[in-house]
């Protein structure tokens, strides 16, 4: 029998189709259809074949190696690059998807000309800068490249799209919203045909949704954390499940040690001084996973007793000394996740991945 290799992330996929179900439904009711972003797995075919069956429209990702490992799998789905193609990256792009986000116009123009020379028409979601300040074009470069996008014939301006709490931290609202209608209009005035899709994306965009504030023109939705963990940041969505991931890891030493470190201070192994508060002798663990495996300011332990106080490479350290059960070498310690510890647990080669 092979055994287990730790550290672990856990994926629950009954509570993951639950939500994707309870959000496509509702999107339905609203006219919405909804993209499922499998990059927070790293582009796991299990997570995408959830996804389409859970009711999503399409999948979308980043990265275009996590399409190409989901079409291998046999996933039927539309396919979506939600990041801006690199020059070097077009050809397979356009071969390899339907669609992709782009807010660069000339990458607009070298998706026309390869278009162009495999005579097909693709589809490209113009990305509109609405205040988070990462893709996003301007309305002076609109107007200044008018003749690029009226030249298009290979190139289908599909929709509109924006994209909140990513880079800036900056949340949907009605006035950056009312922004993008306005950009929708524009577009339309100067290619001179109607745009299918207002596309927006983020978990931020969620509560929003859900509570019915959306402009009726918003049609598209680009989701995948909302899914994933039924939550913002650590703000739980009360009508969708949190029990959808847990991260576990192996205690490797157990000891009673002082709190602060001693000797001359200078920076750890990833550039920073830390801080320590002197709270005397405490008993302490070290769990078999570090910054290799997951970010550690990521973590919450399912036993309210372990707090972690920081990792190296390859060390995870806790302070244990609250815990009623003292834990064990050998012993596994289980945690929630967020955003950030998810994505690098699934991309970490270490962290063996198991769906339940």
């Amino acid at each position: 029998m092979d055994v287990l290799k730790n550290p672990v992330l856990k994926i629950y996929c009954d509570p993951i189709y639950e939500n994707t179900r309870k959000i496509t439904q509702h999107a339905k009711n609203l006219g919405v259809c909804v993209w499922g972003v499998t990059k927070g797995l790293c582009g796991s075919p299990e997570l995408a074949k959830l996804f389409i069956e859970g009711g999503c429209a399409g999948l979308a990702d980043s990265r275009l190696d996590n399409i190409i490992k989901q079409k291998r799998m046999g996933i039927k789905a539309k396919y979506m690059l939600i990041r801006i193609p690199m020059p070097s990256e077009i050809s397979d792009v356009v071969e390899i998807t339907d669609s992709a986000l782009v807010s660069d116009v000339d990458t607009i123009i070298m998706i026309e000309q390869k278009c162009s020379a495999l005579n097909k028409i693709y589809d490209v979601i113009l990305m509109v800068e609405v205040g988070d300040l990462r893709e996003g074009i301007t309305e002076e470069a609109i107007y200044s490249n008018k003749e690029n996008f009226k030249s298009l014939k290979q190139v289908r301006i599909a929709g509109v799209g924006a994209n909140f709490g990513c880079f800036g931290g900056i949340l949907p609202s009605q006035e950056n919203l009312s922004h993008l209608i306005k950009f929708k209009r524009m577009v339309e005035e100067i290619i001179g045909y109607k745009l299918e899709n207002m596309s927006i994306g983020g978990t931020t965009c969620i509560q929003m949704f859900y509570d019915g504030l959306l402009p009726k023109e918003i049609n598209q939705l680009r989701v995948g954390s909302a899914m994933l963990r039924g939550s913002v940041a650590w703000e739980p969505f009360n009508w969708l499940r949190q029990d959808t991931l847990e991260f576990s890891a192996e205690w490797i030493e157990v000891a009673r040690k002082p709190s602060k470190p001693w000797g001359i201070v200078d920076l750890d192994a990833f550039g920073k001084i830390p801080h320590f508060d002197d709270n005397g002798l405490r008993l302490r663990g070290i769990l078999g996973a570090g910054r290799q495996d997951i970010y550690p300011e990521g973590l919450r332990s399912l036993n309210p007793g372990v707090r972690v106080l920081g990792a190296s490479s390859d060390h995870l350290v806790c302070d244990i000394e609250e815990v009623s059960n003292t834990p064990k070498i050998g012993d596994l310690e289980a945690f929630h996740v967020n955003y950030a510890a998810m994505m690098t647990a699934a991309t970490s080669p270490y962290v063996e991945k198991i769906y339940c």
